[in-house]
């Protein structure tokens, strides 16, 4: 299995630095940008499995990045990481398409576990379903899903109805 690639985008040196050295650890393939200029064009270039974008970056937001990761159609997981706390802030950057949001201060611990969960879930557009021997599984008779089966349907109930709606007399 090959090593999730991660674009850390922090205009914190030593934040920066702490955020890489933990996901090399913990065996991702890291590369960083300190302003959003060059997270989004590294974005673009070569876009990683996940990107974990800080919000205030000089040059262009991470609010920003993330608008135009999704108006291009990619689909890197994204995490947002920012010192904005609001209940605005955080919906602002899930509404624009990241996939989480982390405020600041942060435990490591629980940041790497939001990223490996994003990383499980891949950026492939469908899941992936596993391969099912034939001959498992319920048979279906003969043209049971082209309407030709010659297989009298089960007559459905009536639908459930509001207790308090008023019914129609009973014959």
């Amino acid at each position: 299995m090959t090593a999730t690639k991660i674009l850390i985008v922090e205009d914190d040196a030593a934040l920066l630095r702490g955020l890489k050295d933990n996901f090399r650890a913990h065996g991702y393939q890291v590369r960083t940008a300190n302003d959003g200029e060059k997270g989004l064009e590294a974005l673009l270039r070569d876009p990683p499995d996940l990107a974990l974008l800080d919000v205030m970056l000089p040059k262009v937001n991470g609010y920003e990045i993330c608008r135009l990761a999704r108006s291009r159609r990619l689909r890197t997981a994204i995490l947002m990481l920012s010192a904005k706390c609001q209940e605005d802030d955080v919906v602002r950057g899930l509404e624009l398409g990241a996939d989480d949001y982390v405020t600041k201060p942060f435990g490591i611990r629980e940041l790497l576990a939001r990223a490996k969960l994003l990383s499980r879930r891949g950026n492939s557009a469908a899941p992936q379903l596993p391969d099912v021997p034939q001959g498992l599984g319920v048979r279906q008779p003969s043209g049971a899903f082209d309407g030709t089966s010659d297989v009298q349907k089960r007559q459905r109930p009536d639908p459930v109805q509001d207790a308090d709606a008023p019914r129609p007399p009973s014959l």
